[in-house]
């Protein structure tokens, strides 16, 4: 049987079903060479954490809307191609501006640079983000109120909308759950209509993207890409994909990832669960 430590077992047991789509619990404990109970136990504490879907006789990757509601999971994920965004967005952001960041996960790697703006008045709706600058005297805090969604740790509502609608920004740097030929897509309403809010809101507005946005369809469209000035991608993003977006006259940066934010990554995690 395998000695294999059960968290990184785990991992490679939710990763091999996300690539399959499903699998059933026999094959399962036997590539992983363990029990059929091991695998159960370890599906139930993959469930519990958003990565999959129990199913009968064994699971299934967890569908977007699922995925999109565990704010741990998201930041959990892609780590080293977030890093690699923000440093790319950092190009476009300079001291003064005053700027908006949604509750994407992947903006959380521009909260060690936000620094480096000052001064700087912030307007974001990520209770993550609210907490981690508000004792920063030189950051002019906006945040966005409204009904709190603990697994998203963020507010939202028709509140959130309203007060977007009243503010403008130098510059918004957002994500989308998912980007399909020139569509901008997420599984709820709700959140479509908020994110649209966002980039209304900003005179110049660029959009983080990695790969796993090209992945997945959603059902409810926010915009087309060509809402946005500069979409920013990752160097796993294939190149149809880009080719796509510029022929839609928007300017695409392709971000390298590098070794360190591989090695690094984890930082943004670790920031992140400090300011929790």
């Amino acid at each position: 049987m395998s000695s294999e430590v059960p968290a990184k077992r785990r991992e490679r047991i939710a990763q091999y079903v996300q690539d399959a789509g499903a699998a059933r619990t026999e094959d399962l404990a036997e590539r992983f060479e363990v029990s059929v109970m091991t695998i159960h136990r370890d599906l139930d504490a993959l469930v519990a954490e958003g990565w999959l879907e129990k199913t009968r006789g064994g699971a299934r990757s967890a569908g977007l809307r699922l995925h999109e509601r565990n704010v741990m999971l998201r930041l959990r994920q892609q780590v080293a191609q977030k890093r690699a965004l923000a440093r790319a967005a950092l190009t476009h952001l300079e001291p003064g501006i005053t700027l908006a960041l949604d509750d994407s996960t992947t903006t959380v790697g521009l909260l060690p640079y936000l620094g480096n703006l000052q001064p700087l008045t912030l307007i974001t709706n990520f209770l993550p983000t609210i907490t981690a600058v508000s004792a920063d005297p030189d950051i002019d805090l906006i945040g966005l109120g409204g009904h709190y969604d603990r697994s998203l740790d963020s507010f939202d509502g028709p509140a959130v909308v309203d007060q977007l609608r009243l503010l403008s920004a130098d510059v918004v740097v957002m994500s989308v759950a998912s980007i399909h030929n020139q569509w901008l897509l997420h599984p709820t309403a709700e959140t479509a209509r908020r994110k649209r809010a966002f980039i209304e809101c900003g005179a110049k507005r660029i959009l983080l993207a990695d790969s796993t946005k090209f992945a997945h369809r959603a059902s409810h469209k926010l915009g087309e890409i060509g809402l946005f000035d500069v979409v920013i991608v990752d160097d796993s993003v294939a190149q149809e994909h880009i080719d796509f977006i510029r022929e839609r006259d928007v300017t695409v940066e392709v971000a390298e990832v590098r070794p360190e934010d591989v090695t690094t990554g984890s930082d943004l995690v670790t920031h992140f669960d400090s300011h929790r």
